[in-house]
């Protein structure tokens, strides 16, 4: 990529995001334009890499790699390099991920009390580690609240072998809290009197824990430092649990990446979505974007697609089985099976997946470009 190259990214999900930051980095001058925001929105915000793996998880998916030609990880795209680039960057914009120094998959509780198997996560997830935790984990529920219930989450964590137990606190602020979106709440804990409040209920809640889980809600545009406050007044490393979407971990990234782009004066226009490639000799030199009764052309020296798959609208598919990528027309590789037959396995947990998520997508070569309907 020579320095001054315009690169046009479709899609504001964290492929695109990130991928946009890559190209500042690069030199490249980039717009982003995205009908929404992406998956990170309602996900966790940690990466998987290879989640069964029982070692280090980095050579089980390189030799996953190996043995299975048509798997993404086969491509021959640097994984480890990948991470540390990503991992750079979120400590660049303050909302730094961690992972075990072992290289083993983390071991992190969900808001059920499940156990997620996570490489990397943000920090305040990272903290809830419980592979060799020494001593009850305290998992902490606001009163009224309806989105998060820890006797449920401390019931199931020790079932499945970490000691936990439960406490609901009361929030100050509000008559109510029953309806509050976490992203209110993640604003409300930001409030010094508030914290203090939650460090007067637990202190004597404190003996034989470890560490202190929290609904992942503590502080939306200042995570860090309410974070770091809570830890030194409660003297127990504290972590968060994801919560019922939208999912506040999520939104910080998006925040702080979108912000981040902005800075180094990228243009990212959210609500604008793309219609149609526009192309010179069957090259793509810029997309169309829609808007009111008229679309607008932007023009690039290269596009980047991060419009994801079938639940983020970058696949599209109707009731005959036909599958078809909106933008660009390009081919999309199915399921084996005549229209819809060879889509799902018999059982809705079925260990395995599904064939239409595990199959459906576009072809591409290692450089990540696709292919066309005759392999080219």
């Amino acid at each position: 990529m020579s320095k001054g190259t315009d690169i046009l990214v479709i899609g504001a999900g964290l492929a695109g995001l990130t991928a946009a930051a890559h190209a500042i980095k690069a030199g490249a001058s980039v717009r982003l334009i995205a009908q929404g925001w992406g998956q990170q929105i309602v996900a966790p915000g940690w990466i998987s890499v290879w989640d069964r793996a029982e070692g280090d998880a980095l050579p089980a998916a390189a030799d996953h790699a190996t043995q299975n030609a048509d798997h993404p990880y086969a491509l021959g795209n640097d994984l480890s390099a990948a991470l540390t680039a990503f991992r750079d960057l979120t400590a660049e914009i303050g909302l730094p991920y961690d992972q075990r120094a072992d290289g083993h998959n983390l071991r992190v509780p969900t808001m059920m009390g499940a156990i997620q198997t996570p490489l990397i996560a943000p920090r305040g997830i990272a903290n809830g580690d419980v592979t060799d935790s020494d001593g009850a984990v305290l998992v902490v529920g606001f009163t009224g609240w309806r989105d998060f219930h820890p006797e449920l989450a401390a019931q199931n964590l020790t079932a499945l072998g970490t000691a936990a137990r439960a406490r609901r606190i009361a929030l100050p602020g509000a008559a109510s809290h029953w309806d509050r979106w976490p992203g209110d709440v993640a604003l409300l804990t930001e409030g010094a009197d508030v914290r203090a409040a939650i460090v007067r209920q637990l202190k004597s809640e404190l003996n034989g824990v470890a560490k202190i889980g929290f609904p992942a809600v503590l502080g939306l545009n200042h995570h860090a430092d309410v974070l770091a406050d809570l830890t030194a007044q409660l003297e127990r490393p504290i972590f968060e649990m994801p919560t019922l979407p939208p999912s506040v971990p999520g939104t910080r990234l998006s925040n702080r990446l979108r912000r981040w782009l902005l800075r180094h004066h990228a243009r990212v226009q959210i609500g604008h979505p793309v219609s149609s490639a526009i192309t010179d000799q069957n090259r793509v030199v810029g997309v169309n974007v829609a808007a009111l009764g008229h679309t607008n052309p932007f023009y690039a020296d290269q596009v980047i697609l991060t419009t994801g798959g079938l639940y983020n609208g970058g696949i599209q598919s109707d009731v005959s089985g036909k599958l078809w990528e909106p933008i660009f027309d390009l081919p999309v590789s199915a399921p084996d099976g005549e229209g819809r037959s060879g889509w799902y396995a018999e059982s809705l947990l079925d260990p395995g997946g599904h064939p239409i998520h595990r199959h459906a997508g576009l072809r591409v070569n290692a450089q990540m470009q696709p292919f066309d309907s005759e392999g080219a």
